[in-house]
């Protein structure tokens, strides 16, 4: 942070003309006499440097900044208020994890008088409120971090004027919740999100990347015009002090998709970390940011309440036996309970390719589609550098293939996803934790071994196309082909299901039965159907 003795002039004689000829009897106006963002950053100041704001008259006084914890930033500085007049003073920024106040008396002895934090640890005001405090020498400092926090601040002080009543320096304003912020969120209905490899500028490696039917791409701010010349959404990757730039520079942008900020926050972090969220949504509200948890850290549901984030990505490589298989499904409902109480916020999970049976990927992808998951952020080495065709572009190896037909299934879902939501997930016997089965007074019912099915329903406010139900019905077990039995009870129900191949509806037979039907569906190792029943 640069100063100069320079700027303590300027602030003196900013001050005194702004004093001149003001109505004693009017409530004063506000006067900034530093602004970081013109005039840049201020000299981190021990209590016993030079005062750099010195105040000798009433009205508000107000100084303000930035704090990028990335930068290591720390704001600090000293201030007079001379005369017999006490002062009201407000220190205020909702992403500075500490904010301190210090009076220094004339013997240079240091007492604090205030601290506030957004870290709720501290169970402590995040703002400083103080009213009434003599005149004097005190000091202000605000810390951003050490986890990401960055944000605006402003200290307002503000001598008392005997014939003025005291103006309200900070009134907290409520923040919009998760729902209300995901109204606004440019989020397509499912889509697959490729990482594992900086690609540069070859656009020859991106026409893989769209090939194997990723419809998204990690990339940074620099690649996002080779992404919207391919027609690609951009998951971009930023620095939390960038947060204040890039998104603001991309606002209505088409081409992005979501700002990724951190991985694995831990839930202790996450009230620091929201400030990061708050800054991208003021300066882009279409385009969430994004942090990576870690599933089994738990906390799933209070996550939105805490952050206001536009999206949740998760991780839990359910497939390693020392990370709580047990749980696969217990977490897809958290994670989908979370998303129905907050106004279905997108839910993105990042999946493994699993060189050692890719059966176990498709496995991933498919229950979680049953769950109403939309977004997928899967890749890897799964493309043959070596072996290009006439164009220069890289094949898929073996891996490549699988993946490319899971984003078959997700394309051809999309639309789906788009208009409909998860509204339950249900399982037969015997039923995995926290997971349950079919309703007796459900309107259809489901037969066969380690099967499941998610239920979805028009989003409210969407249009629909008639009474029509989806159905997704996915195989639990990776290693063997099942069949689910799905008994309709209604009479003549009309049966399709979504090929995953052309994304067209086909006929799907229906056996009647007096006032019900049966649809009886095959399930490959892994796989799933998307039916829709009108």
């Amino acid at each position: 942070m640069r100063c100069s003795l320079w700027f303590v002039s300027v602030l003196f004689a900013a001050l005194a003309t702004a004093g001149a000829g003001r109505d004693t009897l009017a409530a004063p106006a506000e006067v900034v006499v530093y602004d970081e963002a013109r005039q840049g950053d201020l000299k981190w100041a021990k209590p016993d440097a030079t005062p750099a704001v010195t105040v000798s008259e009433a009205g508000v006084f107000v100084v303000r900044g930035t704090g990028i914890d990335a930068l290591d930033d720390a704001d600090a500085f000293v201030f007079d208020v001379t005369g017999s007049k006490p002062f009201d003073i407000a220190v205020v920024g909702d992403a500075a994890e500490f904010k301190k106040l210090r009076s220094v008396a004339p013997d240079g002895k240091v007492r604090q008088i205030a601290f506030g934090s957004t870290n709720r640890q501290y169970r402590v005001p995040p703002n400083i409120l103080k009213h009434g405090l003599p005149p004097g020498r005190y000091h202000v400092e605000l810390l951003f971090g050490p986890q990401g926090a960055v944000g605006e601040w402003s200290v307002k002080i503000a001598p008392r004027n005997p014939n003025v009543p005291p103006r309200t320096l900070h009134k907290a304003q409520a923040a919009p919740t998760t729902a209300a912020k995901t109204k606004g969120v440019d989020w397509p209905g499912a889509i697959s999100i490729y990482h594992g490899h900086n690609w540069g500028k070859d656009e020859r490696f991106l026409l893989a990347v769209k090939r194997a039917g990723y419809r998204a791409v990690g990339a940074a701010e620099f690649q996002i015009p080779q992404c919207t010349k391919h027609g690609l959404r951009a998951f971009v990757f930023i620095w939390p002090h960038e947060s204040i730039t890039i998104p603001a520079r991309h606002k209505g942008s088409k081409t992005v998709l979501c700002y990724y900020l951190s991985d694995r926050i831990v839930p202790a972090k996450w009230s620091s970390w929201s400030s990061l969220e708050q800054v991208c949504y003021r300066r882009d509200p279409t385009h969430p940011a994004i942090f990576t948890m870690r599933a089994l850290w738990g906390r799933i549901e209070g996550f939105c309440g805490v952050v206001r984030g536009r999206a949740m990505e998760y991780y839990h490589y359910h497939w390693d036996g020392n990370r709580s298989p047990q749980l696969h499904f217990t977490v897809l409902e958290q994670f989908r309970r979370a998303s129905v109480a907050n106004g279905d916020v997108p839910v993105c999970r990042i999946v493994e390719t699993r060189p050692e049976d890719m059966r176990k990927t498709r496995q991933t992808v498919y229950t979680s589609l049953a769950y109403g998951v939309r977004g997928y952020r899967m890749g890897g080495a799964i493309f043959n550098p070596q072996k290009r065709d006439k164009l220069g572009v890289p094949a898929p190896n073996v891996y490549g293939v699988e993946i490319a037909r899971l984003n078959a299934a997700i394309n051809a879902y999309s639309p789906v996803f788009k208009a409909a939501r998860c509204r339950a997930v249900y399982h037969v016997k015997p039923l995995p934790a926290g997971c349950k089965g079919v309703p007796e007074d459900a309107w259809f019912s489901l037969d066969g071994s380690d099967v499941l099915v998610g239920t979805f329903g028009a989003k409210a406010g969407a249009k629909s196309a008639g009474p029509a139900e989806y159905l997704l019905v996915a195989n639990r077990d990776a290693f063997k082909p099942h069949t689910a039995r799905i008994t309709i009870r209604r009479k003549d129900p009309t049966v399709h299901r979504m090929d995953k191949a052309s994304a067209k509806w086909v006929a799907q037979p229906v056996r009647p039965s007096g006032v019900a039907a049966t649809v009886t569906v095959d399930l490959a190792e892994g796989s799933g159907e998307l039916l829709r029943v009108r």
